[in-house]
């Protein structure tokens, strides 16, 4: 190919998951709003000093529709971080503060926080936190100038360094540094919206102009092949362990299709030509749909051209558009170059602009000498993340892609275009005549289905989906019903399952875990239904540890007092204020639980808030996973007595069916209660996990760890040989 320009097609997809939760009406994630003024516009902006080259975007309409109501709404959108930046500092409650300093540090440290003197200092005058817990002690070293300077800087780094540098007033704050005023503090939050606002035409007015291509993805990026049929994952991966149901609705495949060319009609006056799905997930199943939906290209990973074509890796056959023709019509796929693309998302960040230049131009040159020309023309496609690659490059990146763009545009050799504009030139030849069910990750699905966890999302949405689906139109009206079945798309979005399992984690791990369920409660809430139990308990499993161990066995009398001072001496301890969330400090009920065990019963001591229980009803609810899940519900009636144990087993149906008990438990002094080792099934099983309520009135007002279970390891036959010591 000496003779001509090698084609490039970069396409740089934009996406983020649905934050607004449910329950409140905001977004309980700031990251649409913050991507907004680091990424999505920056990356635009940045060909204007290059009009030669032209390039893909992919915008999914999940992340659309949140950047409309950010631009509409403007400081008066309902985002919590936004609502906690534009609070007075001075009048903060403790609960805020912790948050605050939990949470104003998400940002990259060494590129983001470390370039701002006094953010690093706030940084490393809070530490590592780990738990909110560890705030309690922290806390009190924050002056309201340190809060107010923290909302200051956490809103001011996450702008893209373009922004920052062309703005005099930023740039004024920047020098500044500190001691913020809070109407310096409006201005940041105030330039955060003008910026917003300028996100989608902007989109627009490089689209007319010729110089992008805006492609989009199923409407909340689902992975449509497993929307379509659960079963294709084991096509791709015969050893997969799949869900209990089976996920089998291509017509949600179809409306995520569908509804993503009407919002892409809305913004763009036009319909889209191409297709990023979903993660790059392809199967033979969503190819009706695609076709159907008009659009004229898709894109995936090159694992699934050879998968799919049956033949050896070769650079002569992955630089190729496909046709993709079936009974209903046919639409075009191109494969992405992993390498190229990974080697940008994934390395590059960490070496200098120009050597990480040299390096990737050099591998182009290598592409392009050894494409057969006779073989007519071809086309590398780079399809990445186009925002959060960018916070581990200096800069933001923006170093890097100033000295590719410059270096591409002054070099013959190679030609960047879009994918539409390639194939309106230079038709596909080739044809895929059965393609290969997979992802851009090993052209499989197992980051999204396989594990537990992942398992049991998929069982929890379709059982949501059941539901509503036998539902009708039945007791509920047209409206609330609609409102339910946007629930059921946005659940189906692949985010919510790329944090469960072990592959992946984030510092918002529980977060994604709510709103999951959120939107599967939405569900039944909206149709006068009451949610499923189990959508109580979090999916994602964190397990932590009491304090102290058990040291011996232990058999104390229960009778609501501390019959001698050995008789809880050698029992674990679980300390609740330094497992309990922020939300629940201050006037907690429970203030200690000891735990302990002989060989036949498990024993909990309480030590309680006594003067609390005048408020209202006080229950102490017990949830323990053995071989399956116990409620143990105790309640508390502001009398010193024993108490009418409840006991209660999770059903197949998510609800809790009542049995029998000899659970036995006495409030006095304290609250004491042993359990059964024969009613909590703990055979062949080592370690049962603790979940502890408080039901204050119908509502639950204390939940021990905040997040997850605590572990308890169960008593063997050598147990008191291993514990015994002199």
């Amino acid at each position: 190919m000496a003779d001509r320009p090698l084609n490039i097609a970069f396409i740089w997809h934009m996406h983020q998951p649905y934050y607004k939760d449910p329950l409140t009406g905001e977004f309980s994630l700031p990251w649409v709003r913050l991507h907004g003024i680091k990424d999505y516009l920056d990356m635009l902006e940045i060909l204007q000093g290059f009009p030669q080259l032209h390039q893909t975007f992919n915008l999914a309409p999940s992340l659309i529709e949140q950047l409309d109501e950010y631009a509409k709404n403007g400081l008066e959108t309902k985002d919590e971080f936004l609502i906690l930046s534009k609070k007075d500092a001075r009048a903060l409650s403790a609960d805020e503060q912790d948050f605050i300093l939990m949470n104003f540090f998400m940002a990259n440290w060494e590129h983001m926080v470390r370039p701002f003197p006094r953010y690093y200092d706030l940084l490393e005058k809070r530490g590592v936190i780990e738990e909110v817990s560890e705030l309690s002690s922290v806390r009190k070293y924050f002056s309201n100038q340190d809060y107010l300077d923290l909302q200051v800087l956490f809103n001011l780094a996450w702008f893209d360094p373009s922004f920052k540098e062309a703005d005099p007033s930023l740039r004024e704050l920047i020098k500044k540094g500190t001691y913020f005023t809070e109407e310096e503090k409006k201005l940041v939050l105030e330039k955060q919206m003008e910026i917003i606002k300028r996100i989608i035409p902007a989109y627009k007015s490089f689209q007319d102009a010729g110089q992008i291509e805006i492609s989009v993805s199923p409407y909340f990026h689902p992975i449509l092949p497993l929307v379509c049929d659960s079963n294709s994952a084991k096509a791709s991966y015969k050893d997969i362990k799949l869900p209990s149901s089976r996920f089998n609705f291509p017509m949600d495949a179809a409306w995520h299709i569908q509804n993503a060319v009407k919002s892409y009609e809305k913004h763009f006056s036009k319909k889209p030509r191409g297709m990023w799905p979903s993660e790059g997930s392809v199967s033979e199943e969503i190819l009706p749909l695609v076709i159907d939906s008009g659009i004229n290209w898709l894109a995936s990973d090159e694992e699934i051209l050879f998968k799919s074509i049956s033949k050896p890796i070769s650079n002569n056959l992955l630089f190729k558009p496909y046709q993709l023709k079936r009974k209903n019509g046919s639409t075009n796929i191109i494969f992405r170059d992993k390498t190229l693309s990974d080697l940008i998302g994934f390395t590059y960040s960490h070496w200098q602009p120009k050597q990480a230049v040299d390096d990737f131009l050099r591998r182009l040159y290598l592409i392009k000498n050894e494409l057969n020309q006779k073989e007519g023309e071809f086309i590398v496609p780079i399809i990445l993340d186009g925002e959060n690659a960018w916070e581990y490059y200096p800069h933001d990146g923006r170093d890097f892609l100033l000295t590719l763009y410059k270096r591409l545009s002054q070099d013959s050799s190679f030609k960047l275009t879009t994918v539409s504009e390639f194939l309106e030139t230079y038709p596909a030849e080739s044809e895929i005549s059965e393609l290969f069910p997979g992802s851009w990750i090993n052209a499989n699905f197992n980051i999204w289905i396989g594990h537990q966890e992942k398992n049991k999302a998929w069982d929890y949405l379709y059982n949501a989906r059941d539901f509503l689906s036998k539902l009708g139109e039945r007791d509920s009206d047209s409206k609330k019903n609609s409102e339910a079945w946007r629930h059921i798309y946005i659940a189906e979005g692949s985010d919510w399952n790329w944090w469960f399992g072990d592959d992946h984690s984030s510092g918002n791990d529980e977060e994604f875990d709510r709103l999951f369920r959120e939107n599967l409660k939405a569900v039944y809430t909206l149709t006068n239904h009451k949610p499923p139990e189990y959508l109580d308990f979090p999916i994602r499993v964190k397990v932590v540890k009491s304090q102290l161990e058990p040291s011996a066995l232990i058999t104390p009398d229960i009778d609501g007092k501390v019959t001698n001072y050995f008789e809880w001496l050698q029992a674990g301890v679980i300390e609740i204020e330094k497992l309990a969330g922020a939300m629940h400090r201050g006037n907690l009920i429970l203030k200690r639980v000891y735990y302990g065990f002989d060989m036949d019963n498990l024993y909990l001591r309480f030590n309680i808030n006594k003067g609390i229980l005048k408020e209202a009803p006080i229950t102490i609810i017990l949830d323990i996973k053995s071989s399956f899940i116990s409620r143990i519900r105790l309640p508390l009636l502001g009398k010193e007595k024993e108490i009418k144990c409840e006991r209660y087993s999770l059903s197949q149906n998510g609800s809790f069916k009542r049995l029998s008990t000899d659970a036995k438990a006495v409030f006095k002094d304290i609250l004491e209660c042993s359990i059964s080792f024969s009613e909590l099934d703990v055979k062949n099983i080592e370690f049962i996990e603790l979940r502890i309520l408080v039901e204050k009135g119908s509502d639950i007002s204390e939940q021990v760890p905040d997040f997850g279970y605590i572990k308890i390891s169960l008593p063997n036959k050598d147990y008191d040989l291993c514990h015994w010591y002199v």
